[in-house]
């Protein structure tokens, strides 16, 4: 299922967030991953959210930015856990 998103510019002064199905809290920051100057996964610069589901002590979900060559790398294992990715034009990778 794909969550309904709309992207908006990185100019705007309010962060866009993104609420998954069944998610009780916000759970993409498209301003944080359109301001990253650094992946979390390494210094190049993001170009994919996941957001990983909340899990055992950890009661929410978490945003994880990533650049492409670590993405693909991960991704079948972060489809295993449930945890979708999104490009900064909102789109479902």
């Amino acid at each position: 299922m794909t969550p309904n998103i709309t992207a908006r510019p990185a100019s705007q002064a309010e962060p866009h967030e993104c609420r998954l199905p069944g998610a009780t809290a916000p759970a993409i920051d498209w301003r944080a991953l359109s301001m990253a100057e650094r992946a979390c996964c390494c210094p190049a610069r993001p170009v994919v959210v996941v957001v990983i589901p909340p899990a055992a002590g950890r009661d929410h979900p978490t945003d994880l930015l990533l650049c492409g060559h670590h993405y693909r790398a991960a991704r079948a294992a972060l489809a295993a856990v449930g945890a979708p990715g999104f490009d900064q034009s909102g789109w479902r990778r």
